[in-house]
């Protein structure tokens, strides 16, 4: 690519990645720009209260289904999808023929 193009292409980047877009801004309330980051919680805590039963105005239990199961599945997923990525990047066998020695011929190097 020639210099002259490149440089045009690359200005025209720059001045793109300066500007600004109010529509995004605009989404989040002001309130919520103010506000503090939510505290974190016990995933025990969580766990309670998605299982409490609601009570209506006249003070008797609501009868509504359980997201528990649904909190426990996810949670297993993610704490599954740890363990995977804890594990070895690459396996024995792998490691030691990446380390082995190679040897060139003088004639090939």
């Amino acid at each position: 690519m020639p210099l002259r193009p490149s440089l045009v292409l690359c200005a025209a980047a720059l001045v793109a990645a300066c500007g600004s877009f109010p529509q995004l801004d605009a989404v989040v309330s002001d309130e919520a720009w103010a506000s503090d980051y939510p505290a974190l919680v016990p995933a025990e805590t969580l766990r309670a209260r998605a299982t409490a039963r609601p009570v209506s105005a006249d003070g008797t239990t609501l009868s509504a289904t359980s997201p528990a199961p649904e909190i426990d599945a996810r949670a297993a997923s993610l704490k599954a999808r740890a363990a995977r990525l804890r594990g070895e990047v690459i396996g024995e066998a792998d490691r030691d023929r990446l380390n082995q020695t190679i040897e060139m011929d003088e004639d090939e190097g």
